[in-house]
């Protein structure tokens, strides 16, 4: 695909809605099988019989094909940060759910959350590196991928709900990161071909890591709600894309080092925004969104 740096963030604005949508509806359905949270068979089978959650899946399945067509026409530094906007967009959405009133300490976190997002994007190339990924750095990356991802997974079973929400959505955020990072490079190397083994590593990945997010965000949503779950998985994912970006696939924030360092401010910043506005949502006991809801209360230690 030829580079349209403005058309690519117009869909990744498009994907980042779905995405929210999707957030909201399956946080909904995973709230209503709370007394299944100590068995993750009798969890995920309440879930699939939930028509609230399919149209959830159905609205990620949505988000996710939008978001790798602006993926194939812009850079990954560029479209991935707009996908943080997906837990603005969810907390109306999830608050008309749930049928209560976001508060001005969660406007306020976002507000500096969707600041810090305008710096990245200002400073993002608008096209995609030149230089085709070499194989062994694809391999590199889903190997660095597979191994971190395992040892979240095996550290959040030893957690209590909160901590484990947060290692999971941490995972989720991952897999997400990873599967927009490695869509450009599998898309372009099917068009050129050969197949070599690390386009085959990367497309394997690419099918298989979304697949490993969607079922840890839902465990995360259903032990630490909303704000914990998104925010913790659209914090991590930009920084694991914009990772692969710049050390796989050649991008280059403008600016130079100048302009590298302004962008790490303006990370800092994003960050400092999600933390905020988890720590300000309803389920934490740290902010001014209220008390720890029944749900997250009820949570102790469980394998799953």
């Amino acid at each position: 695909m030829a580079a349209h740096p403005v058309l690519a963030v117009v869909l990744a604005l498009c994907s980042a809605f779905l995405y929210a949508l999707a957030a909201a509806l399956q946080r909904l359905a995973a709230g209503r099988t709370g007394d299944r949270r100590h068995d993750g068979r009798s969890f995920f089978g309440a879930l699939v019989r939930q028509p609230v959650w399919w149209g959830g899946v159905g609205s990620m399945a949505a988000g996710a094909t939008i978001h790798v067509v602006a993926l194939g026409l812009g850079s990954v530094t560029l479209v991935q940060p707009i996908g943080v906007l997906a837990l603005v967009l969810a907390l109306p959405l999830d608050a008309r759910f749930e049928r209560r009133v976001v508060t001005r300490a969660e406007w306020a976190a976002a507000a500096v959350l969707v600041a810090g997002l305008g710096g990245l994007l200002a400073l993002a190339p608008h096209h995609p590196g030149g230089v085709p990924a070499p194989p062994a750095g694809l391999v590199g990356t889903v190997v660095v991928a597979a191994v971190v991802l395992a040892a979240l997974v095996a550290t959040s079973a030893r957690l209590r709900a909160g901590s484990r929400a947060v290692c999971r959505a941490a995972g989720a955020g991952l897999c997400a990161g990873t599967t927009s990072g490695l869509v450009r490079p599998v898309l372009h190397g099917l068009h050129r071909g050969p197949l070599d083994p690390g386009l085959v590593t990367a497309g394997v990945a690419v099918l298989v890591l979304p697949i490993l997010g969607l079922l840890l965000l839902q465990t995360a949503y259903r032990d630490g709600g909303l704000d914990a779950g998104l925010a913790t998985q659209t914090t991590i994912d930009p920084v694991v894309a914009g990772t692969i970006g710049i050390a796989v696939l050649g991008e280059r924030f403008t600016g130079g080092p100048g302009g590298a360092a302004l962008a790490a401010g303006c990370a800092v910043v994003t960050v400092a925004g999600l933390i905020w506005l988890i720590r300000s949502g309803p389920g934490s006991t740290g902010g001014t969104g209220g008390a720890v809801t029944p749900r997250a209360a009820a949570a102790g230690p469980t394998s799953c």
